[in-house]
C-alpha cells in the first residue's frame, strides 16, 4: 500500500503496527484487516468521489456501500474455491501415498483410481452447487454496518481527530420534514422508504432548495397543508423514490394509488443496475408478497427485469452516490411542478422554460 503521509509504497512488513516504517507516522487503515481491502489513500478517494468537489454530505450507509462497490462476492466464488482446494488436497495426498510406497505400481495404480472417482465426485458437486448458487445463492455486503463503522470510521476518527470529510450521521431524524412550517405548506411531497436516502436530501438541503417535504410513507401526505388552490390546481404532487426491488415496486404502486395521475416515479428500475458493472447488486430470498408486487407492479417491467426480481435479486438507492442521487430529484422536481401547475406544464410542454439553443 501507499503512505497517506509520505506516499512510499509499503510492503506488508514495513508498516507493522499500522506505522509508516519510512516517515514514522501512523495511518488508519490496513487493508489486509478489513473486507473491503481499504486504505486510507483509496478512503480518500471515496470521500472525494461522495462529496462530488462541492462539498456534498453524505451518511455512514453511503460511505459504506461506495466502500463495498466491487466488493460482494457470490457463493459462486466460494463453490470455485471449494473445486481449486479438492484438486489440490487430491493430488498431494496421491502424491505422499505413493512416495510413501516408494511408487510401487501396485499401490500407484489403485491410488489414481480412488483418488480420480473422489476428485470427479468433488467437482460434480461442485459444480451443481455452483449452478445453484448462481440461480438462487444470498448475495449480501460481505461486512456489515456496525462493523464498518467500529473498524474504519471510528479508527479514521482516532487517528486523524475527526469523521471523514462530509461524513454526518443524522441519527433518529424525524419524518416528515416540511420546509416552511407555519406558513402554506409545499405543493410537492417526495416519499421514500429509506431513511438513509431522505437524510441524504436533508443533509444537502434539497427540500429546501425545491421546497420538497421529504416523507417515508404515504400516509404522511395527510400532514401537509397546501392551503386554498387555484382553478385548476389539483393538490400535493408526489415524487417517489424506491430501491430496484419487489418492496420498491411496492412503494410506487401506493403512491401511485393514493396519488393518481399527480405523481412522478423516479425510483430505480432492475433495467438500471442488471448490466452496471459498478452498481451494487445484492440477493436475498423473497418476502412473502414479493412475486405479487413483482406480478402487479404500477411500473412496466420487461420479461428480464421481472426474471432479475423473482431469482432475488435487488439494489439499494443508498448506494447512488449523492450527486447523482440529488441530480435525479432535481429533474424529477422539474417534471413535478408542471403536474402542480397547469400553466408552467403547458409552458414546459412548448419550450417556454428551456434555454435556446442553436438550431
Amino acid at each position: 500500500m501507499i503512505c497517506p503521509h509520505c506516499e512510499k509504497s509499503l510492503r506488508h512488513r514495513e508498516r507493522g503496527g499500522r506505522t509508516c516504517s519510512v516517515c514514522k507516522r501512523t495511518f488508519a487503515l490496513e487493508p489486509k484487516d478489513n473486507t473491503f481491502r481499504l486504505h486510507d489513500v483509496r478512503m480518500r478517494k471515496l470521500i472525494e468521489k461522495l462529496g462530488n468537489g462541492e462539498g456534498l454530505r453524505y451518511t455512514p450507509t453511503q460511505l459504506w456501500y461506495a466502500a463495498a462497490r466491487n466488493h460482494t462476492p457470490t457463493q459462486v466464488v466460494a463453490y470455485g474455491c471449494i473445486a481449486t482446494f479438492l484438486v489440490v488436497l487430491t493430488a498431494f495426498l496421491m502424491v505422499v501415498i505413493s512416495g510413501s510406497s516408494g511408487f510401487d505400481p501396485d499401490v500407484v495404480r489403485p491410488v489414481v483410481v480412488v483418488g480420480v472417482v473422489f476428485l470427479t465426485l468433488g467437482l460434480l458437486l461442485a459444480a451443481r452447487g455452483s449452478r445453484r448458487a448462481k440461480r438462487t445463492g444470498t448475495v449480501e455486503v460481505p461486512m456489515s454496518t456496525e462493523v464498518f463503522r467500529s473498524t474504519v470510521i471510528d479508527r479514521w476518527v482516532a487517528v486523524y481527530g475527526g469523521p471523514p470529510t462530509g461524513l454526518t450521521d443524522k441519527g433518529h431524524a424525524q419524518y416528515p420534514v416540511i420546509p416552511g412550517a407555519g406558513g402554506q405548506g409545499p405543493r410537492l411531497a417526495l416519499l421514500c422508504p429509506d431513511r438513509t436516502v431522505l437524510a441524504c436530501l436533508t443533509l444537502n438541503r434539497a427540500h429546501k432548495t425545491h421546497s420538497l417535504a421529504l416523507m417515508e410513507s404515504v400516509d404522511q401526505l395527510r400532514t401537509i397543508s397546501t392551503g386554498p388552490t387555484r382553478p385548476g390546481e389539483a393538490g400535493v404532487v408526489g415524487i417517489v423514490l424506491h430501491d430496484a426491488s419487489p418492496a420498491g415496486l411496492a412503494f410506487a404502486s401506493r403512491a401511485r394509488a393514493a396519488l393518481g395521475g399527480r405523481v412522478v416515479v423516479a425510483g430505480m428500475l432492475p433495467r438500471t443496475v442488471m448490466d452496471k458493472k459498478n452498481a451494487i447488486r445484492l440477493r436475498k430470498p423473497l418476502d412473502p408478497g414479493d412475486l405479487e408486487a413483482i406480478r402487479t407492479s404500477s411500473s412496466a417491467l420487461t420479461a428480464e427485469e421481472a426474471d432479475w426480481l423473482t431469482r432475488g435479486w435487488w439494489s439499494p438507492l443508498a448506494a447512488v452516490p449523492p450527486a447523482k442521487l440529488l441530480a435525479v430529484v432535481a429533474r424529477a422536481v422539474d417534471r413535478a411542478e408542471g403536474l402542480a401547475d397547469p400553466d408552467r406544464g403547458r409552458a414546459q410542454q412548448v419550450g417556454f422554460l428551456t434555454w435556446p439553443t442553436a438550431s
